[in-house]
């Protein structure tokens, strides 16, 4: 049945590839001979899509390549419109990767800096159908850039920023010390000295944490610690 079965296909592309159609289908119906030209047809579009895709790829990963290269020879302009344009190709990931570039490009002081939209392309990337990872990332950098952005200690959006970040705090989370120390800050600003000694203890403490941050914890609690014995002091006059 198996030898059959496979003679058969071998009949049919034969047939397809002398333009036999008609033989095909006097000898097997047009039902059968129809779903065969179906699947090889798709068969074929598959490999054809799978060749445009990866040719796709590589076209877009030399792009990415020059882009980095205009942007480490500090051609600002042309680095951000070549990011732009790689940031609409359907291949996620370098859209992706291409989005986060344009946010650090526009949130420096180059003539390009547009605070504006370096949180809409956070907003986007948040929302978007990215990678878990990139997704918690955008959303860091998000709240940092609105917490660095408050001019005045606004409860109701402090608040906000607090339960954005709340998912990102989470144990095995890749971002959870850029978090934790977000979450520092924000305590501070509420001016809850104890909430935040002990956010920074926390960072200082880990092993885990990258060395830089870590440092920064261990600068922040001995500031923490000295105010809070001033303000224990204090109360106590």
């Amino acid at each position: 049945m198996s030898n059959n079965f496979e003679q058969f296909i071998q009949e049919v592309e034969n047939d397809l590839r002398h333009e036999k159609f008609e033989h095909l289908w006097k000898k097997y119906g047009k039902a059968i001979t129809t779903g065969f030209v179906v699947v090889i047809a798709l068969s074929g579009a598959f490999n054809l899509w799978q060749h445009y895709q990866t040719k796709q790829r590589d076209t877009l990963s030399q792009q990415f390549v020059s882009a980095q290269s205009l942007l480490f020879n500090k051609n600002i302009g042309d680095a951000l419109s070549a990011m732009e344009g790689i940031s609409k190709a359907s291949h996620r990931t370098y859209s992706t990767l291409a989005k986060f570039n344009m946010a650090a490009i526009l949130r420096q002081e180059t003539g390009h800096k547009d605070l504006n939209r370096v949180e809409e392309i956070y907003k986007d990337l948040m929302s978007s159908g990215t990678e878990h990872m990139f997704r918690e990332l955008a959303t860091v950098l998000f709240v940092g850039l609105r917490l660095e952005r408050m001019n005045e200690d606004n409860a109701e959006e402090i608040q906000k920023l607090l339960k954005l970040i709340e998912p990102c705090l989470k144990e095995g989370a890749p971002y959870r010390h850029l978090a934790l120390e977000l979450r520092g800050m924000i305590e501070l600003r509420q001016k809850n000295y104890p909430g935040a000694a002990e956010t920074f203890v926390t960072i200082a403490q880990d092993d885990k944490a990258p060395k830089d941050l870590r440092s920064r914890a261990q600068v922040m609690t001995q500031n923490l610690a000295a105010q809070l014995a001033s303000n224990a002091q204090g109360t106590g006059k």
